[in-house]
């Protein structure tokens, strides 16, 4: 029989080290690594627990082993382990306009590690990334027949899956199940959904841990349902609080209601991060109006009082941000970050937020990644040092017209045909190298911003109005802009959706208080499912502040109609900024 503990914890209140401490106990008292288990979701949180308990709590590498995605886990069990990964995704997407009787076996060595396994997302295809989403979150509520996935479409909220035709859905579907299957491929619901049949078999375990257990959709709690049964110990470590992805299938209810005896809830009592006033606003304002919680009460930090404040116009924070300030700006959706976002970009201000890009849990910053490493490149150049061969490559790519002999561009900057020793990863080389023996004709005493022009494909366009720059000019003037009040181009400023901040922290945040019309609606429906999902929203954006909570009253614009959240209206308690 399966003891079940439940361990709950507010923001900051250390739930992941709480757990972290109990695995370390355990090992302690002799339990090998083999009897333990702790499932996580992100790549990245995986592997930032790992290195913490090898750093912090000197784990051995095979303790800190036990730590594992929910999707490793359960490829480590499958016989196929031929993910899908981009090149095939090119492929698919080449072969969607021919009938699949005429599709050929791929040609070429194509990866098929699990690191290189990608989702789709509306960055690379709007539509298909659509599709693809709809399928995603079907599955992940144990749908997978065709019909019933166009069922789910059509008994959506979102509108996206509203406008697909049905006829759409099914091609793409029943074409990529053909996909796969012809070139033995699985994708990431295949993990999961693969390893549930009785034939794959789960080793017993003392002591199985789940962080994050509000978030596990049905397809996730299938999988943890089986590796329960088989262990002596289940702990499920979360806040009901916090769950925030009802809309791709999270089932909050099933955290709250999964069977375990009431002395075996523990709830975290302090949290580290939020000072008096933004605990007192946030557990008497918020919270109380959550329906359905489990009744999760904490103190505050007690490092100060901190402050709550209202914010009208952007611009009275004109020439109060720098680059490294600890500051998160974020919105119910990401349409209602544009005001952040050209704020920043008026400023001259480097942000990072969350990519887009297929499941990458990482950050993407507002100016390219490798111009900025161009910039510093050349800065190294001009100091005497040298650079490495890929970097040239990089740097060459960038080059404004006439600063490479001509004709050699090409041959320069593609790994297939540029000099062998470009490969050589110890070799640096320095700017006089370059001039003499590979064709730089650049001035070196050159700033950047005469030598290099950069391109982005993050500009307007009539399928892509949500982009950030006019044109590529745009995009170079606001790289010069940032480079000129920072040098260094980094940035500690986070722009994103409540959402994509989640498990973050930063010692101010301002947050958008235009809900936009769809969340408005679902908050003001009626129905008690969506208004919790709203609340909880507001609640997890506001709780990521460590001093100062700033709630900004949306920008009126012609067309533009501001939907105000209730609970973020603040304006007759505290005063304005």
């Amino acid at each position: 029989m399966t003891r079940v503990y439940k361990i709950l914890g507010g923001p900051g209140c250390g739930k992941t080290t709480e757990i972290l401490n109990i695995l370390g106990q355990k090992f302690r008292e002799k339990l090998h690594p083999n009897q333990v288990l702790m499932i996580g979701f992100a790549k990245a949180t995986v592997k930032n627990l790992r290195e913490k308990c090898m750093d912090e709590l000197k784990f051995s590498e095979e303790q800190a082993d036990t730590i594992k995605t929910i999707h490793k886990y359960c490829l480590d069990h499958l016989t196929n382990r031929s993910v899908f990964t981009k090149e095939f995704k090119r492929d698919f997407k080449s072969k969607l306009k021919i009938d699949p009787s005429n599709w050929r076996f791929i040609d070429g060595d194509f990866s098929i590690s699990e690191e290189d396994c990608v989702g789709w997302s509306e960055v690379e295809d709007k539509k298909l990334g659509t599709i693809f989403k709809l399928i995603g979150y079907a599955r992940h509520k144990l749908i997978s027949d065709t019909q019933e996935i166009i069922k789910f479409a059509h008994d959506s909220d979102n509108l996206n899956f509203a406008r697909l035709k049905d006829s759409e859905i099914e091609w793409v579907y029943e074409s990529y199940l053909k996909y796969k299957k012809a070139n033995t491929l699985i994708d990431f619901e295949d993990m999961l959904s693969r390893a549930l049949p009785d034939s794959i078999v789960f080793q017993s375990y003392d002591t199985v841990m789940v962080d994050e257990a509000q978030d596990l959709t049905d397809l996730e709690w299938a999988i943890i349902d089986k590796i329960a049964k088989k262990s002596n110990n289940l702990y499920l470590v979360g806040d009901d609080d916090q769950g925030i992805y009802g809309w791709k299938g999270s089932e909050v209810s099933k955290f709250q209601t999964w069977p375990c005896d009431e002395k075996d809830i523990r709830f975290l009592k302090k949290s580290y991060r939020l000072p008096t006033n933004i605990h007192h606003f946030v557990t008497t304002e918020i919270l109380p109006e959550i329906h359905t919680r489990m009744g999760n009460t904490y103190t505050s930090s007690g490092k100060g009082h901190g402050s709550i404040s209202t914010l009208n116009d952007l611009e009275r924070l004109k020439g109060m941000i720098r680059q490294n300030s600890s500051i998160i700006f974020c919105a119910r959706t990401w349409s209602n970050c544009k005001p952040f976002t050209q704020f920043l970009m008026r400023e001259g201000i480097q942000w990072k937020q969350k990519s887009k890009d297929n499941r990458s849990a990482g950050l993407e910053t507002s100016i390219n990644a490798n111009d900025i490493i161009t910039i510093h490149n050349w800065q190294r150049l001009r100091s005497g040092r040298g650079i490495k061969g890929k970097d040239v490559i990089h740097m060459y790519g960038r080059l404004i017209d006439g600063l490479l002999v001509e004709g050699k561009k090409t041959y320069l900057t593609k790994k297939e045909t540029c000099p062998k020793e470009f490969a050589d990863k110890d070799k640096l080389f320095t700017y006089k190298e370059l001039k003499d023996k590979y064709y730089l004709l650049a001035d070196i005493d050159k700033p950047w911003h005469e030598v290099f022009y950069f391109e982005t494909t993050r500009i307007k366009a009539p399928n892509n109005k949500g982009a950030l720059f006019d044109d590529n000019d745009h995009y170079n003037e606001y790289v010069r802009l940032c480079w000129e009040k920072d040098a260094n181009l980094d940035s500690n400023i986070l722009v994103s959706t409540i959402h994509g901040v989640k498990g973050m922290e930063r010692e101010v945040v301002i947050i958008n208080s235009d809900w936009g019309p769809m969340c408005y609606k679902a908050f003001q429906s009626g129905i008690p499912a969506k208004e919790d999902e709203e609340t909880r929203v507001c609640y997890v954006g506001a709780t990521r502040a460590k001093q100062k909570l700033i709630v900004y009253g949306g920008q009126q614009e012609k067309g533009h109609t501001v939907y105000r959240f209730p609970l973020l209206n603040i304006g007759r308690k505290y005063e304005f900024i």
